[in-house]
Parts: structure tokens; C-alpha cells; sequence
């Protein structure tokens, strides 16, 4: 019997394009465009586990890539990256067990999509990377979701874009599916296996 659903965010309910800060934000850098992405990656890593918040990120963004464009536009071009998985969201809309999010994000982000995408509203509870403190595929992050979600793993069905996330929460006797959104007709075909639908 499945009591529950976890998703991710990113790739799942939601697709994302980093190209689109980066060319929003480029006329406004000294440093090269093709530079941009690999100078944010760590502090992307950093904000995604909450070393740091997202105000000292746009701090340090603006420092490293001496970017001297205006800071809401910073900010805006950091979260304005999604577009939304509409069979996703249909299908979400139309699910009866409970649901809930376990994301690799950051405030900046949460803040954005979680007011943009209606989506949102038909999930019970969440656990972001930014808040915890952790990272998937860290077998810490799935044992604090479950608990927090009074959930047994073996009840569990949990559904990401990548194999590292999802190969983890296999090891802890999850039910997994590994989400492509070009095959979303294969998560159907799971969940009426799994007699959901």
C-alpha cells in the first residue's frame, strides 16, 4: 500500500535553464560570459546547503564576476529560470495520497517559485537542501524527510531526474522512479502498477 509521494523540484515539477541568468546578467560582468557558470557553481553549492544566505550570494556574485548591473535585476535573473512541467503539474492536481517535496534549492529560489507556480499548494510539507542543512544524494537528508513526514520508505514512492538521488533513497528501501520529462507516459505506466491511478 503507498502512503505517500515525495518529488523533487527541479526537472520534475519544474524545468530550469541557468543560460538564461547568465545572459541576463553577462552585459552587466567583467568577466567573460563563458566564465560565468563555473565561477557560480561554488556558491550555488554553497547557498543549495545554506552556508550562506541568499543576500551574502548576491554579495559575492557581484564581487566575483564584477557584475555592476543593479542588484534586483541580479536577483530576478538568479530566479526567473523555471518554466513548468504542465503534465507534471496536471497530474499532481489529480493525485488523492499525500504529497511532498524534498529539493536541492536555496530561499532565492523557494521564494520565487513557491509564489509563481499555484502547483505548490497541493503538497502537505517539504524539506529544502538550504533549510536542512544537507544535501541529496546524502542518506542524512532522506532519513530527516521521512521522519519529518512520518513516513515509512517502504510505502514511499519518490520520484527525481537523477540517478545518484535516486540510487540513494533505493538504498534505503524507497520505491523510486527516475523521472525524464520526455517519458512522462512511464511514470503513468508506474503508477497504475503501483495502482495510484
Amino acid at each position: 500500500m503507498l502512503d505517500a509521494i515525495i518529488f523533487d523540484i527541479g526537472n520534475v515539477l519544474l524545468r530550469f535553464d541557468f543560460t538564461r541568468t547568465i545572459k541576463r546578467i553577462a552585459p552587466f560582468c567583467s568577466v567573460a560570459p563563458a566564465d560565468i557558470q563555473e565561477l557560480l557553481e561554488p556558491w550555488k553549492m554553497d547557498l543549495e546547503s545554506g552556508r550562506v544566505t541568499g543576500s551574502d550570494f548576491l554579495d559575492e556574485v557581484t564581487h566575483i564576476l564584477g557584475y555592476s548591473g543593479p542588484r534586483a535585476e541580479l536577483q530576478s535573473a538568479w530566479q526567473e529560470i523555471f518554466t513548468p512541467n504542465v503534465p507534471m503539474h496536471d497530474l499532481v492536481a489529480s493525485l488523492k495520497v499525500p504529497l511532498y517535496l524534498l529539493s536541492n534549492t536555496n530561499n532565492l529560489h523557494a521564494d520565487y517559485f513557491l509564489n509563481e507556480y499555484p502547483v505548490f499548494a497541493h503538497f502537505s510539507d517539504a524539506v529544502y537542501s538550504h533549510e536542512a542543512g544537507l544535501m541529496k544524494p546524502d542518506p542524512a537528508i532522506y532519513h530527516h524527510a521521512l521522519e519529518k513526514f512520518k513516513l515509512a520508505p517502504q510505502n514511499t514512492l519518490f520520484i527525481d531526474d537523477l540517478l545518484p538521488n535516486i540510487e540513494a533513497a533505493r538504498a534505503l528501501n524507497l520505491l523510486t522512479h527516475h523521472y525524464h520529462h520526455d517519458q512522462h507516459g512511464s511514470l503513468l505506466e508506474e503508477m497504475h502498477r503501483l495502482q495510484i491511478l
